[in-house]
């Protein structure tokens, strides 16, 4: 039997290839993720309005993992953040009428997995556009965290950015210049990180929180789940607090 641990459910972009293998490999012993997809964009590329598309699934998805029973839920596009004025409280709001189940989006567990290393600054590296980019270190000031430097590998097409290899962004984050900053944060669910971020972590002699990464730590926790988890980074040896 899987999922005997605990379940914890997805609401993810249509576009989205990597946030489900990457949770499935960090994914402890009798933990499984269950997703459900929203539509974003017909045009195959990044754009305001097709996040505004997103937050319009968020009911039909709550509704439908509400009826899976799980025991956590991730909102898995950290951009809807970025462009919709309190979504991080209106996805509460949205869940809550649904379903008594815990749940996060990506950017608060992206925000909590930052400070759980007793810092509030971050070097932010991303595959966004520059309207997303002019965006972010207004989001993250929202939960506390000052944005040193933001650098990105500009690639926006929806498809595009799930097949960029993680050496792409393992090498664009060691030429980054980190501005003296105490953690490196990589933006985006479907940018691949996964299994380079613990060789990241020691080549750059720092930590590195990745969304993905930061996603599991939170639902894990928020299921009940507190394991180590050897595969993932530093991230995961640290306490989940909210």
């Amino acid at each position: 039997m899987f999922g005997w641990r605990a379940k914890i459910g997805m609401m993810i972009p249509t576009n989205n290839t990597v946030i489900e293998p990457e949770m499935a490999y960090y994914a402890p012993e009798g933990v499984t993720f269950h997703a459900t997809r929203m539509v974003s964009s017909r045009t195959g590329t990044a754009s305001i309005d097709g996040l505004h598309n997103l937050v319009s699934c968020v009911d039909r998805a709550s509704e439908e993992l509400s009826i899976t029973g799980v025991d956590a839920v991730l909102y898995g596009c950290l951009s809807t953040s970025f462009a919709v004025e309190g979504w991080d409280d209106e996805f509460q709001r949205k869940t809550g009428a649904w379903m008594d189940t815990p749940a996060i989006t990506a950017l608060e567990a992206t925000c909590l997995a930052i400070k759980s290393y007793g810092v509030t600054e971050a070097a932010v590296l991303c595959p966004y556009g520059e309207a997303l980019q002019q965006l972010a270190a207004a989001a993250f000031a929202k939960h506390g965290i000052t944005v040193r430097t933001l650098e990105s590998i500009n690639v926006t097409g929806l498809r595009a950015v799930c097949s960029v290899p993680e050496r792409d962004v393992y090498q664009a984050a060691k030429r980054m210049d980190q501005k003296g900053s105490p953690l490196l944060c990589i933006l985006a669910t479907d940018l691949s990180t996964a299994t380079m971020l613990p060789k990241l972590e020691r080549d750059l002699g720092m930590p590195v929180v990745s969304t993905n990464e930061a996603l599991c730590w939170a639902t894990l926790n928020l299921a009940g789940v507190h394991d180590d988890v050897p595969r993932g980074g530093s991230l995961f040896t640290h306490p989940f607090a909210r």
